[in-house]
């Protein structure tokens, strides 16, 4: 049987080719990118014990994986325009969802891979199913256009996957969330005071349907994130040209202008380069009928947005068991049942995830946030004994 990964740029399918590649089943992985540093893999994220963590250790990769994370990226800050702190988590050695940069984890997977196992600059045209139950998959490459057929493809190839319409009607639609990504780098020597109020760790500065987010990162710098509730084509129809620092900070300025002057400087001190986005999402109780050969993981299959830190997560554990399912079939268990058995594993686990995601979201860009979202974190933290604590810097 020949396994095939659609899209490797994501931890989720990379997680699967690891795992595929020590469980000794045979695999092709096709990469849409050009090369492994072809663009920015984002910024940070924290792994969870259950999942991440559990398809790095199976995976035989934990060790090194504790080499470059980073403990104290997991303290968070929660504050309202004025830079007022609802919470002030501030997180020492030992916590359990160290962070760690996507680029770093990118790397960890890929060196882990045998030499040419990953084909780059192969995008997916096509997916179809052939009559004597083949899964055909047309590709351009850069000697041309080949088709190659596989028992089973796998569909890690992100929110626009190719082989999710072979499974579902479905498509991801706009969350409500549209924003800026910007980042400040070298921040300790160059803007030492925008490094020192966001700490080691996560500040969130939230007010009526506004946040302003910033995040540090493994390679001493800081994702900004300038995020709005607002309709799908709004950042559109502004005007503002994205590319044109100038225009897009003097835009920021107006969107953000009763924001406290040094959470303000976070986005006026970055460097040029500024993304605009739209977060999109599938529908929370997401599920297709089980087709033979093709399957689904990660944002193919339970997109979502980030307020939730799980998705990632999710795409790992979903890489974990059908490594489990292929493994077990290829010692004589039944593929199809074992592939029917991880499906509705994941619709149950990924509705729940999705759903609490989605009330994240709702609690973030609230018109009183922070407050709302600040009492049900206080819950849910003193249920397990976590801070809570409050102090007042402006």
């Amino acid at each position: 049987m020949k396994a095939l990964k659609v899209a490797c740029a994501g931890p989720g399918g990379l997680t699967l080719t690891r795992l595929l590649h020590t469980k000794h089943i045979p695999f092709t992985l096709y990469e849409r990118e050009p090369h492994r540093n072809s663009r920015s893999q984002g910024g940070t994220l924290d792994l969870h014990p259950k999942n991440g963590q559990l398809a790095l250790r199976e995976a035989g990769l934990f060790e090194e994986f504790k080499a470059i994370a980073r403990s104290e990226g997991e303290g968070m800050v929660v504050a309202d325009k004025t830079g007022y702190r609802y919470i002030n988590s501030v997180s020492s050695e030992g916590g359990e969802r160290p962070e760690v940069d996507r680029m770093q984890l990118r790397s960890l997977l890929l060196d882990s891979l045998p030499a040419g196992a990953v084909q780059w600059g192969h995008s997916v045209r096509s997916v179809t199913k052939n009559s004597d139950g083949k899964i055909a998959l047309q590709l351009e490459g850069p000697t041309g256009t080949l088709t190659e057929l596989f028992d089973l493809v796998v569909g890690a190839d992100g929110a626009w996957s190719k082989v999710r319409p072979l499974l579902t009607d479905t498509k991801p639609h706009y969350s409500t969330i549209s924003g800026l990504d910007l980042t400040i780098r070298d921040v300790d020597s160059k803007q030492p005071e925008v490094g020192k109020l966001v700490g080691r760790g996560s500040f969130l500065a939230l007010s009526k349907a506004k946040a302003l987010i910033a995040q540090r990162n493994g390679d001493n710098s800081i994702r900004v994130y300038a995020n709005f509730r607002c309709p799908e084509n709004w950042l559109a129809e502004t005007g503002v040209d994205f590319a044109n620092e100038n225009m897009t900070k003097e835009f920021l300025s107006r969107e953000f202008h009763d924001f406290a002057p040094p959470l303000k400087d976070w986005f006026l001190k970055a460097d040029p380069d500024i993304v605009a986005r739209s977060m999109y999402m599938l529908p929370v109780d997401h599920a297709w009928e089980h087709v033979e050969g093709l399957t689904l993981l990660g944002d193919a299959a339970h997109l979502m947005t980030p307020f939730a830190g799980e998705g990632v997560n999710l795409a790992m554990l979903d890489a974990l068991e059908i490594s489990n399912a292929v493994a077990t079939a290829a010692d004589g268990g039944d593929l199809d049942k074992n592939m029917r058995e991880y499906e509705q594993k994941m619709f149950e686990r990924s509705h729940n995830s999705m759903e609490e995601t989605w009330h994240n979201l709702e609690l973030f860009f609230m018109e009183d946030s922070p407050k709302t979202f600040v009492k049900e974190f206080q819950a849910i933290m003193a249920q397990f004994g976590g801070p809570n604590g409050e102090e007042h810097h402006s």
